[in-house]
């Protein structure tokens, strides 16, 4: 049998391989030499020393310990020097492995040197735990304010940080108002003309004139943001010779008469309107004064206007700069329109955008974008029999049709009918009822049997 076989026979694996690395020098094998190399023998190679756990206590320690200085290496040293030399198992392999195997392996006895130094290591443990408990008990006794020397210190602490928390407020506080101050005197001051003369407003002679200038700058921005941007949005109307229409119209733009479209083909767009340029032609100067009053912005809907009006039937143009901005919605204020109100006729199928002025709304369906709608025909046919009727006031006649959905399409239902009841008086005349024969002129009825 070989030697390492006996090895492992005899003692762990452990304890061979301890074993081998410090006797690897003395060995010598029956068999000749190795084939392959020892790689112990090698003395540039370095090996970590192996950790050992101690665990003392509720403190739980690790030190190294060099490989050749371990209970286990130091035990087997013992064991290895009180065993016959390797010269005799050359003479007599057989009976010496005969013995081993029949004798038990020594329990290992630990040397003086490393009893001493685990003793050490507990003293060393020992010593670290009485001053944690001292650190821990020195911290939990700086806590306890049983001492009365240390209550007037976090007492006095309290104090005295109550005291610059006050003195901090107090300074943030009169700073704001010193600066507040300071802004109004600087800001407020009355203006000055070229050659550094005071120009006297509604607020000079006022020790408080400051603070009413810059109140003033507010509404004014606030006036600038919600209010129109003019207080008179129309010139005055045209002076004789020129001819002035008598009725004004005010008609929305988006949804009335184009309606905004996006696809991926065409982009961004605006339809045009069904029977539009018949519309216009209609209601065009010099009928009626045509004003576009849109919600939509000067950059967006004036290109549009100028696309599908190249005869400048429309006179003026208002947009979304022109109109009143309440509760999130572009209000339409027709007082600021330097205009007879009687005489105004207000087209659009918000009625939040109207409801400064809801008399002189005529609330139509809005348009989506329906090429087979002929609604602008019947809407044209009912303004022009309002020319025609020449009324001094259009607005309760714009109430009645209002009360309905579609007034262009009730108006010509009632167009329709009068028109039958023409025909009829006709094949059975009356020259009594003059009243009767101006409604028919009034709804255009005539209009209607002509065409």
């Amino acid at each position: 049998m070989s030697l390492s076989k006996l090895t492992q026979t005899c003692f762990s694996r452990h304890q061979a391989k301890t074993f081998i690395r410090l006797y690897s020098s003395d060995f010598k094998s029956l068999l000749g030499p190795p084939a392959v190399a020892n790689p112990y023998a090698d003395n540039g190679r370095t090996r970590f020393a192996p950790i050992v756990p101690i665990n003392h206590g509720n403190v739980f320690a690790s030190i190294k310990l060099p490989i050749n200085e371990t209970q286990e290496a130091i035990a087997f040293k013992s064991e290895v020097e009180e065993a016959p030399k390797v010269e005799k198992l050359e003479e007599s392999p057989k009976i010496e492995a005969e013995k081993v195997l029949s004798s038990p392996p020594p329990a290992p006895a630990p040397t003086s040197s490393a009893i001493d130094e685990l003793n050490s290591l507990k003293d060393s443990l020992e010593k670290l735990e009485s001053a944690a408990s001292k650190s821990s008990s020195s911290s939990g006794g700086s806590s306890d304010n049983s001492d009365p020397g240390n209550a007037e210190e976090i007492e006095a602490r309290r104090k005295r940080m109550e005291r610059n928390t006050r003195i901090g407020a107090y300074v943030l506080f009169g700073g704001s108002i010193i600066g507040f101050i300071s802004f109004c005197f600087y800001y407020g001051r009355a203006q000055r003309d070229e050659f550094g003369n005071v120009i006297s407003d509604e607020f000079s002679g006022s020790f408080l004139a400051p603070f009413y200038r810059i109140a003033n700058s507010f509404k004014l921005w606030r006036d600038y943001v919600v209010e129109p941007a003019r207080e008179q949005l129309l010139p005055d109307p045209l002076p004789a010779p020129y001819l002035q229409p008598k009725y004004t119209i005010v008609i929305e733009l988006k949804n009335i008469l184009v309606h905004p479209e996006w696809t991926y083909k065409t982009g961004y767009r605006f339809l045009k309107r069904p029977a539009l340029d018949y519309f216009l032609d209609v209601i065009g100067y010099p009928n009626f004064e045509v004003v576009i009053y849109s919600s939509e912005s000067m950059m967006t809907a004036a290109p549009v206007v100028d696309s599908f009006d190249p005869k400048q039937r429309i006179m003026y143009k208002l947009f979304r700069d022109c109109t009143k901005y309440m509760n999130g919605h572009h209000v339409k204020d027709l007082s600021k329109l330097n205009r007879d109100l009687s005489k105004v006729i207000y087209i659009d199928f918000d009625a939040k955008s109207g409801q400064l002025n809801p008399e002189n709304m005529l609330r139509v369906p809005e348009w989506k974008g329906n090429m087979d709608d002929t609604s602008l025909v019947d809407l044209a046919e009912l303004l022009k029999t309002i020319h025609l009727s020449d009324a001094e006031d259009v607005r309760p006649m714009l109430q009645y049709y209002s009360q309905y959905d579609d007034p262009a399409k009730e108006f010509r239902r009632r167009a329709v009918y009068l028109s039958q009841q023409e025909e009829q008086k006709k094949q059975q005349p009356d020259d009594s009822s003059m009243l009767k024969r101006y409604s028919g002129r009034l709804f255009g009825s005539r209009r209607h049997v002509n065409a």
